[in-house]
């Protein structure tokens, strides 16, 4: 794509160059080509042409008058002059400059284009980067899963080989009884989750992607349900099997894990093992065989765990209480999900954030199955993403789209100059001047993608301001409207720069702009009349 940018506008700048100089090698041919007019016309006239003979007069005085030449008219010396007239207009000079800037509507594209392709490379590389990191992290549960076998009567019928040994009787039924094992599903009672985020950048390249590490401590209590509850969710429940049950962790990238704390259950510690199987809704993630007794209702649990992530942290409401606490010193958090935090606190040196979520805001209850469980229910969250601020592609992208509007106020001004000095500019030269403005975004990307936006912004405009200024000052012979450009320049740049930061009010001020337009181009055409004819 920068190939194409570029090969467009050195076609445009050579196309303007050509105009140019075509019309500038036109001016002295007409100039040469123009006859010139006699300084005296009667003289003129009694002067023979060439190759003729010159006329016999006779010395004797005569009363005859001689009738002079007449003289050329200004329309037969310059056939074209009122086309000329015409394109001095301001009604002409208004359609010209239009003109103009609806054709630097192209490379405005095409730097939009060229913008939107640098910020696709570079999600790319963010997207590279978290593979090798860690991407977006959810955390599930735990959830414990409790063996269970379930006698399941069947019938089908047979036909009978002999009917009259059964009385005639051509088809039986039979019926088939066997065990069918399941799980039970059961959330804790209470899961606290208490995490810190460590904010950090990673590098490739030019590319910098924004990612952390986590230190999560996560607690709570299990309570075991009544047979009676069991039967109610199975009613041919036949035997449970607690010593097989275990507790599901769900991490989104377990690959990230730095740091596995051991699982303390009731006081005692243990070890985890990888995978989540059978349990299909959490794919990615971690279990605990637990021991698990029918004379004992509630069990503890806390485990400490170190990962990494990047994008942001979402937590799964599994508990019947679900509490949230998370603190990071990054400034810039955008809070989402399901649930927003009940308290939050954000300033330059961070944010912290606190959820309190019951059970009944989810649609998923605290006890089932592992058959008739929702495949999809970690799609209810609550999380926060590390959002980085208007990064700067998209600042760019949304400059780009005030171009034209900026162009406009631009060539506006010259306008204004030229009516007050009663000089004129080329359009080539108002079509240098625009090309410059669209330079200025290439310049703001470039520079963008090896610094910081605002040093990156100040520079492209003021290299900016600065050929334009001292372009318009030569060409009007005026250090004075030069110096005026440069000042209007610098306050629409100022401007443009006060909009992108005021992401929710660039409507607003970008229709101000648009107003303010209109009524100077009211002004600048209020005296414009139709020419009598």
């Amino acid at each position: 794509m920068e190939w194409i940018f570029l090969a467009v506008v050195a076609l445009l700048g050579l196309g303007l160059a050509l105009l140019g100089g075509f019309v500038f090698l036109r001016w002295l041919a007409r100039l040469y080509a123009a006859p010139r007019r006699p300084a005296h016309p009667a003289a003129d006239a009694a002067r023979p042409e060439v190759g003729q003979p010159a006329p016999e007069t006779e010395n004797r005085p005569t009363m005859e008058t001689t009738v002079p030449a007449a003289i050329p008219s200004r329309r037969e010396a310059c056939p074209d002059q009122e086309t000329r007239a015409l394109l001095r207009t301001p009604l002409a000079r208004f359609s010209i400059v239009t003109f103009i800037a609806v054709v630097l509507l192209l490379p405005l594209m095409l730097v939009k284009d060229l913008t939107d392709e640098r910020a696709s490379l570079y999600r790319s590389v963010v997207r590279d980067i978290s593979k090798a990191w860690g991407g977006e992290q959810q955390i599930t549960g735990p959830i414990l899963l409790i063996p269970y076998s379930e006698r399941q009567i069947t019938s089908r019928t047979v036909r009978n080989e002999d009917p009259k040994a059964v009385g005639g009787e051509e088809y039986r039924v039979i019926k088939e009884s066997r065990l069918v094992p399941g799980y039970f599903v059961l959330l804790p009672a209470r899961a606290d989750f208490t995490c810190n985020l460590d904010p950090q950048e990673r590098q490739r390249g030019i590319y910098r992607s924004l990612v952390y590490t986590a230190r999560l401590r996560m607690a709570g209590h299990f309570t075991l349900p009544p047979l009676e509850s069991l039967k109610r969710i199975a009613p041919d429940l036949e035997s449970v099997d607690f010593q097989r049950a275990f507790a599901v962790v769900g991490l989104s990238w377990p690959s990230a894990l730095r740091t596995v704390g051991s699982f303390v259950w009731n006081r005692a510690e243990l070890a985890a093992e990888p995978g989540t199987q059978p349990f299909s809704a959490v794919k990615e993630g971690f279990r605990i065989p637990v021991p698990l007794s029918p004379d004992v209702k509630q069990y503890d649990f806390s485990q400490e765990l170190v990962f990494n992530g990047s994008s942001g942290i979402s937590f799964t409401p599994v508990g019947g209480v679900t509490a949230v606490s998370l603190n990071s010193p990054w400034p810039h958090p955008s809070f989402r999900g399901d649930i927003l935090p009940v308290k939050r606190e954000v300033s330059a040196t961070g944010f912290t954030a606190v959820w309190d979520i019951p059970s009944l805001a989810r649609s998923y209850p605290n006890l089932g199955t592992l058959k008739t469980w929702p495949d999809h229910f970690t799609s209810f969250a609550a999380g926060v993403a590390l959002y980085e601020s208007a990064s700067h592609y998209h600042l760019i992208e949304r400059s780009v789209k005030y171009g034209i509007l900026f162009i406009g106020l631009t060539f506006l001004a010259f306008i204004i100059f030229e009516l007050g000095l009663n000089a004129r500019l080329h359009p080539v030269q108002y079509g240098l001047v625009g090309l410059a403005m669209v330079v200025f975004y290439l310049v703001l990307l470039s520079l963008s993608e090896h610094f910081t936006f605002l040093p990156s912004y100040a520079a492209a405009s003021a290299c900016t301001v600065l050929m334009i200024a001292l372009y318009t000052g030569a060409a009007l012979r005026s250090v004075r409207q030069g110096f005026s450009v440069g000042l209007l320049l610098t306050a629409l740049y100022s401007l443009l720069y006060a909009i992108l930061q005021m992401e929710d009010y660039a409507l607003l001020m970008g229709t101000a702009l648009v107003l303010v337009m209109l009524g100077v181009l009211m002004v600048v055409s209020r005296n414009l009349a139709f020419e009598r004819i």
